[in-house]
């Protein structure tokens, strides 16, 4: 393990803070360009397109400026694994486990929340969705949030944070990923399902293997409740189906912790070097101040 200069290792974890930053600066203003837009009459489409822009927005300047800002933050070369089906399956029984734990985890708390601050409960993640159109969740969160959500999180943040380990780059990584969504009900399982895509990207060596899976996740949630009639068995056996992945998922993910596979990094793992930075901490702050406008507006 070779020394570490910890006034370097903190420029570089400021870039990988700034650009997170300014990935959340630039869905914001983009994000307030479109209200304006549509309350103006001038977009066409009306929420179905502001829904669809607004995730295209998000990580369209975004993601080339990110890249660019954290270009000289020196990359560990990954050890390529093969990925097979029998793998990517079992990742998946995995990740609907982790899913349906995090997201009952957030749900209870975010109502626990609301019912403290004596507001009305509401679930904007439910609501949101119910209202978009099945194009764009097919498109959005199923397509484009996957792919630019891993070129983000696994892509650069954690695969310049293996310097200090594939373990502490995971738990980075998947925590920013849990607090990029803004909301209780979604951190849980976001984080949750960061460490887990976080493995598969390093033990593959590939981040192909995150963003499928990423898209397999986000189909099962979300997008196919739209393919499911309202009535009948069909509807049933898919909410069975969770609780019955996770019990299964939970049996291979203890029966295979002992065969985890992660590699060390060249410097000594710090989280005070990982957090203790301007661009990072402002990150940090911003996910948390739009959390709170959550409850608040």
């Amino acid at each position: 393990m070779q020394q570490t200069d910890l006034r370097q290792e903190r420029k570089y974890c400021a870039r990988l803070g700034w650009a997170l930053t300014l990935t959340m600066i630039c869905a914001i203003v983009w994000q307030v360009g479109l209200m304006g837009l549509m309350l103006a009459g001038r977009l066409a489409g009306g929420m179905s397109t502001y829904m669809l822009l607004a995730l295209v927005g998000y990580y369209l300047p975004a993601l080339p400026l990110s890249y660019w800002l954290c270009r000289r933050i020196p990359v560990t070369a990954p050890v390529r694994r093969p990925l097979t089906v029998r793998l990517l399956v079992r990742w998946f029984v995995i990740g609907i486990g982790l899913m349906w734990v995090g997201s009952l985890t957030g749900s209870w708390l975010n109502d626990l929340v609301y019912q403290v601050a004596h507001l009305e409960t509401v679930d904007l993640v439910t609501e949101t969705f119910n209202e978009m159109p099945m194009a764009v969740v097919l498109l959005g969160a199923c397509v484009l949030g996957p792919l630019c959500e891993e070129l983000l999180f696994r892509g650069l943040l954690a695969g310049r944070l293996t310097r200090y380990g594939q373990k502490p780059a995971a738990f980075v990584s998947a925590l920013l990923f849990g607090l990029y969504h803004a909301n209780l009900s979604q951190f849980f399982y976001a984080f949750l399902l960061g460490l887990l895509l976080a493995y598969a990207y390093f033990y593959t060596g590939k981040l192909k293997t995150s963003v499928v899976l990423h898209m397999l996740f986000n189909f099962y949630g979300s997008f196919i409740v739209f393919l499911l009639p309202e009535d009948g068995v069909l509807p049933v056996l898919y909410g069975l189906s969770w609780p019955v992945l996770t019990i299964v998922g939970a049996v291979l993910l203890v029966r295979g912790r002992t065969r985890q596979v992660w590699e060390h990094g060249p410097c000594e793992p710090s989280m005070w070097v990982v957090f203790g930075s301007v661009g990072m901490t402002l990150a940090i702050i911003l996910c948390f101040v739009q959390t709170a406008t959550m409850y608040v507006f």
